[in-house]
């Protein structure tokens, strides 16, 4: 594991694999590596493939440091900082809303040379303004389980009974330790969403970039997975056969390959 210290001083940590081109990993809401092993096996696939492949926690998450107020801009600086750790240029591969940090810092112009986005969750028009304001109430009480069971029912759509159930198992500490940062991404995709000039707004990334779905995930991501590559002036689509909202190492490894050789 190593770490890089972002502009604002703080600390992330990342664990870099391989040596070759760069691809860093933007987890989505709730991702950090201690709970999501998946990306880990994809980062050393990749590096196996060679490629020099980084799995960081985003801040307020696992081994990174927080520091307030947050900002998307932050989060792009973190990113930054990455990239010149891993020679000056990478690819970024979102999950889910990790779609607005990747964009972003393709649009600030921090070495980001293509994109993979898999599933971005923006619907231009879609207004989260009242789930903003009931999280932020929850966690300003310090209720972070009820502020994580919010976001899984009210934001996500996962029944009621399936998130008693992830509350009952060994993970859901894990979860509910990184409640305070669902607010970060609600906030970045909500700004997404409520932009008047949502079609145009990326219309300067100018990368090379693919959009992923799959073909068993939740209503709406594929139609926002067109929507996205649509506004991009140079992206592709793929379907991912038998994928949800987060694919297998054997079903994305394949795929980032064919798109970054």
């Amino acid at each position: 594991m190593s770490t890089v210290i972002s502009q604002d001083g703080t600390v992330i940590d990342y664990d870099r694999h391989g040596d070759g081109p760069a691809i860093i990993f933007i987890g989505g809401a709730t991702q950090y590596r201690a709970i999501d092993p998946n990306t880990a096996e994809v980062a050393r696939r990749l590096a196996g493939e060679g490629f020099t492949a980084i799995d960081y926690d985003r801040r307020g998450r696992g081994r990174s440091g927080d520091t307030a107020p947050w900002a998307l801009e932050r989060e792009v600086e973190d990113v930054a900082a990455l990239v010149k750790a891993a020679g000056g240029t990478a690819t970024l591969y979102s999950s889910s809303s990790g779609a607005t940090v990747a964009l972003a810092a393709a649009q600030a112009g921090v070495g980001v040379t293509a994109l993979a986005l898999y599933e971005p969750p923006l619907f231009a028009g879609l207004d989260h303004g009242e789930h903003l304001t009931t999280m932020r109430a929850l966690l300003a009480e310090g209720k972070h389980d009820e502020a994580m069971r919010y976001e899984m029912t009210a934001v996500f759509g996962v029944p009621a009974e399936a998130v008693e159930g992830m509350a009952q198992g060994p993970g859901w500490a894990d979860l509910v330790a990184v409640a305070p940062t669902l607010v970060y991404d609600l906030a970045a995709v909500h700004d997404v969403n409520t932009d008047p000039d949502w079609a145009g707004r990326w219309s300067a990334v100018t990368v090379p970039t693919i959009v992923y779905s799959g073909d068993q995930t939740f209503p709406g991501m594929p139609e926002a997975a067109d929507a996205v590559a649509a506004a991009l002036p140079d992206a592709t689509r793929r379907v991912l056969p038998g994928q949800g909202h987060g694919p297998s190492p054997d079903a994305i490894v394949p795929a980032l390959l064919e798109f970054l050789r």
